[in-house]
């Protein structure tokens, strides 16, 4: 991860997750999750959420001085792309991060976003991820993408053994 000083003054955060689903668990750690990174790079910290249902998120997330919702498309590779360019530091955010079980495209949203950031030199961590049983293409592809990240913290011992075991993780 690059040094302290990359972060510090006004850091341009993008956390990515599954977020407007209507998902309560996903929802009450998003804003821990925004709440830990204020406390962490503080109040200047811009923080922007993509979302497949802005009106969903606004729901809970309220956007104001620093934090900002914007819309994701569902064919995304590209706005990622220039979302993670756009932005000092990606977080992914979701808890069901490193899984299949809600379906490959979610899986390949976020390695995607870990990619880009790996490609412009952007400072990329998961922070209290889950990770559970994957297909074998997506569990390569998952190990191949996840080593590469700058820090990855999982919500659970088993997570990190799941994790620790997949090809290109150990």
């Amino acid at each position: 991860m690059p040094e302290r000083g990359h972060l510090e003054g006004n850091p341009r955060v993008l956390a990515i997750g599954y977020s407007g689903a209507n998902n309560t668990g996903a929802e009450a750690l998003l804003l821990a999750d925004v709440e830990d990174l204020r406390a962490v790079l503080g109040p200047r910290a811009s923080i922007t959420v993509p979302s497949l249902n802005v009106g969903n998120l606004r729901r809970y997330l309220r956007e104001g001085s620093g934090l900002s919702i914007v819309r994701m498309p569902y064919v995304f590779p590209a706005t990622v792309w220039r979302l993670v360019r756009q932005h000092d530091v990606l977080v992914l955010v979701e808890g069901s991060t490193f899984m299949d079980t809600w379906g490959s495209p979610l899986l390949w949203y976020f390695l995607w976003a870990a990619r880009c950031a790996r490609r412009v030199g952007k400072p990329c961590l998961a922070y209290a991820v889950d990770a559970g049983d994957l297909c074998a293409q997506n569990r390569r592809l998952t190990g191949r993408i996840a080593s590469r990240m700058d820090l990855i913290v999982v919500r659970a011992k088993a997570a990190a053994e799941r994790l620790r075991v997949a090809p290109q993780l150990h």
